[in-house]
């Protein structure tokens, strides 16, 4: 009984090594500069780590969080008429906000792809903001850019049709998201009084239409 014991033990401590061996290795993958590898994986790595596992580093300089992002999802119902939009992020954001202690993390469905839906490797990012800083033409995205920014849309598709069961009676053909991005009054005027400061401008992005057979 005992050996049979440490044999089991032994199982269950190699197979738990194995897969948090696996997790470090994703993690690690999908911080690190681009590469070969990066480029041939990126797609594996994004599919595992979203939404749960996805690092973000913006509350840190040099490039700290200045934006208030989220998404609305609107239907096409069989007639081909279009709902009003879902605010398919704020009910969360004010759940975490009532609850302090034990806050809801459903709203990380939602913050952490809009989040990572436009960053890319470093390098890249560098590389873009010189040609725009310079006038030139911006270096297009990368195949695996492509690939994963597809992925976010579907997913964030996906979730919206959840948030609105009753859109269409229930018979939603199709689901349209859409990401704003508010920017945020510089953190030097967080003091000023109320309307003495501009409240920042608003940028939306329509993704394309994601019919819902292939959501469900």
């Amino acid at each position: 009984m005992t050996e049979q014991y440490r044999v089991v033990r032994r199982a269950v401590l190699l197979t738990g090594a194995a897969l948090l061996g696996v997790h470090f290795t994703m993690t690690a993958l999908s911080q690190a500069p681009l590469s070969p590898a990066k480029v041939r994986y990126q797609e594996t790595v994004n599919a595992y780590m979203q939404p749960y596992f996805a690092q973000t580093w913006l509350l840190f300089a040099p490039d700290p969080l200045t934006d208030d992002r989220g998404i609305v999802a609107r239907a096409r119902c069989a007639d081909n008429t279009l709902t009003k939009d879902y605010d398919v992020t704020t009910p969360y954001i004010k759940d975490v906000q009532d609850s302090r202690f034990f806050p809801s993390r459903m709203s990380r469905l939602v913050t952490g792809p809009v989040q990572e839906i436009n960053n890319s490797d470093e390098l890249l990012n560098r590389l873009r903001n010189d040609s725009q800083n310079d006038k030139k033409p911006l270096l297009p995205l990368m195949p695996h850019e492509k690939r994963s920014q597809s992925a976010t849309v579907t997913y964030l598709s996906r979730y919206a049709l959840t948030q609105m069961p009753q859109a269409c009676d229930g018979d939603v053909q199709a689901v349209q998201v859409r990401m704003y991005i508010h920017q945020l009054p510089p953190w030097s005027k967080r003091n000023a009084p109320e309307g003495a400061t501009d409240e920042g401008k608003v940028e939306v992005y329509d993704f394309p239409w994601r019919k819902a057979s292939a959501l469900r």
